[in-house]
């Protein structure tokens, strides 16, 4: 996430929830504010479809939207040095097992 990306995010999420697939958001410290806006647009929602899952990385941050993370099911972790070793470390222990145990 960063400036000017929130009207993209906004159309992702909408999309995801119909459809009913996974939407990564990554960095959304870096874009405070439309984190509350994700909050009000998952609550208001009329209709959200059973297999979405909206997938948030930030880093910690003091005004991140505590009713986001109360309603949010949290990993932590040690950042890892370098974009590539970010990236690696996010997808390297998810598994099909651990998706299903965690989630409806």
């Amino acid at each position: 996430m960063g400036q000017g990306q929130e009207s993209q995010a906004k159309q992702f999420i909408s999309n995801s929830m119909k459809a009913g697939s996974w939407l990564l958001l990554q960095n959304c410290h870096l874009c405070l504010p439309f984190c509350e806006e994700i909050m009000d647009i998952l609550t208001d929602a009329e209709e959200i479809h059973s297999v979405f899952r909206l997938w948030l990385t930030t880093d910690c941050h003091k005004e991140f939207p505590i009713g986001l993370l109360h309603a949010a099911i949290k990993f932590t972790n040690e950042a890892p040095q370098g974009i590539k070793a970010g990236l690696r470390r996010t997808y390297q222990g998810i598994t099909q097992v651990l998706l299903a145990s965690h989630f409806f």
